[in-house]
């Protein structure tokens, strides 16, 4: 089949000369000297390659290239650009624009990207042709990713949900879904019928996250005033999900790794040993093997729970799945809200783009979702987004922190842990500020759940007397 491909740009010289070159290459041309015609184009037909100016009479190249996205995002675009026009090139490239072209034009560097551009949108059509479902069995419940790194992730869930035993270890940053990913892979396995429980190992203490895992007899301690069953023993037959295990004490991973094991456990308090079947899936944002190394977390356990180990990218490093999820979470919160949000402005996705997402997923739903509930309209404007407030605040950290990270260490050393310790202190005391004392409000200021933020207050000995709603 012949590759198609569509020159946009201004200068006639430079059409003629792509299409007598590429001509050559045995390809189908057709090229556009502005913005409009070339939409024109893209409605009537597809293409492989786009060679695209960034530079047109009528319209931005940019907005050009956020429609040919919109319309075929498996097309690679290559961007045409002169020197001056660096900082746009820039933004292109965060566009997702395949690679760019200086100008005046170097056929043979044209030639070299057109081939490789050529080879990529093959490979692309294969890869949405083989992964039209969003995930596994087409669960409704997790949205679609663009990604390669995702779709093998999704790869190995598909391959895992045949057997049903295996323990996962699930490792990423707070807010890339690693809860979701669990729920997932229990929804796709034997045990979807069962039970999926899940409990998050930083809120607890040693004591309360024992007795909430193993269950308790009737006099085990002082306030057990009757038989307990713990979430091993309720989760029979189905999925326990245990989140920021990096937090769990190694009294309770002694006992964890002899479930893992035999699948046998007692109650605390207990002399029966409980036979179960349960799948264990576990999730961090820390680095095990470091904690192993420092003999904060037990080697035998690391190894029993990474039998399939899954790392889940921050959102920073897969720009391809950041409009996609926040057309998702826009439709979301419509039907939530009851709003009629249609389409995101081609400025606004700009702006998408070009934000870092420190709180990953977590904070772009959080941003969706205050958008979509406050603001009115059909389309999704610049305007609308609140997206530098965590970047501005990160800037105004406190003078001490700022300060020493200018200058080069002290000679007797410096504080880490007690610096810190300000940090977050002042961090959550700011957070309960702002909220005026709603725990779940400033937990989300903070970009933590509910349980972690108790679980820090009560670290630092903050007052948790106020409004938890």
């Amino acid at each position: 089949m012949t590759p198609r491909i569509l020159v946009i740009d201004a200068d006639t010289r430079v059409r003629q000369d792509l299409s007598a070159v590429l001509s050559a290459e045995d390809c189908e041309l057709q090229s556009a000297p502005n913005g409009a015609e070339a939409i024109e184009l893209l409605h009537a037909g597809t293409y492989d390659v786009i060679l695209l100016d960034l530079m047109l009479p009528d319209m931005s190249g940019v907005q050009v290239l956020g429609l040919v996205k919109e319309k075929a995002p498996w097309v690679p675009v290559v961007i045409l650009t002169s020197y001056r026009e660096t900082d746009t090139a820039v933004l292109a490239m965060k566009l997702n624009a395949f690679d760019y072209v200086n100008k005046p034009v170097q056929m043979d560097r044209v030639l070299r990207v057109v081939r490789k551009a050529l080879a990529d949108s093959q490979r692309r059509r294969e890869e949405m042709a083989d992964a039209d479902r969003p995930v596994p069995g087409g669960d409704p419940g997790v949205v679609p990713s663009r990604s390669p790194v995702l779709r093998d992730i999704y790869t190995i869930v598909d391959k895992i949900s045949r057997g049903n035993s295996s323990t996962v270890l699930i490792q990423g940053e707070s807010g890339v879904g690693k809860d979701v990913l669990a729920n997932l892979i229990h929804r796709s396995s034997a045990r979807r019928d069962g039970p999926f429980l899940e409990i998050n190992c930083a809120g607890l203490s040693e004591h309360l996250l024992e007795s909430e895992l193993f269950g308790h007899e009737k006099g085990a301690f002082t306030d057990a005033v009757t038989r307990k069953m713990g979430l091993l023993e309720l989760g029979h037959a189905g999925t326990v999900f245990l989140d920021e295990i990096g937090e769990m004490s190694l009294a309770v991973q002694v006992k964890l790794l002899r479930v893992l094991e035999k699948m046998v456990f007692r109650r605390v308090g207990g002399t029966q040993d409980i036979q179960i079947d349960v799948r264990i899936i576990a999730a961090t944002n820390r680095d095990l093997a470091e904690q192993v190394r420092r003999r904060d977390f037990r080697e035998d356990l690391y190894y029993r729970l990474k039998v399939v180990q899954l790392m889940l990218p921050p959102l920073r490093s897969r720009p391809e799945d950041v409009i996609p999820l926040a057309e998702y979470f826009m439709g979301l919160f419509n039907e939530r809200f009851g709003k009629q949000f249609q389409e995101i402005s081609p400025e606004a996705k700009e702006a998408l783009l070009e934000y870092h997402w420190p709180g990953n997923i977590r904070e772009l739903k959080n941003a969706m979702e205050r958008t979509v509930l406050l603001e009115e309209g059909q389309i999704l404007q610049r305007a609308h987004l609140v997206l530098a407030g965590k970047e501005q605040f990160s800037e105004s950290l406190p003078a001490t922190v700022g300060s020493l990270l200018d200058k080069p260490f002290p000679a007797d050393g410096v504080d880490m842990e007690g610096l810190v310790r300000e940090l977050e202190t002042k961090l959550l005391r700011k957070a309960l500020s702002a909220s005026g004392g709603n725990q779940s409000q400033a937990a989300r200021l903070l970009g933590l759940n509910r349980d972690k933020l108790r679980y820090r207050m009560r670290q630092y000995g903050i007052d948790s007397e106020r409004n938890e709603a």
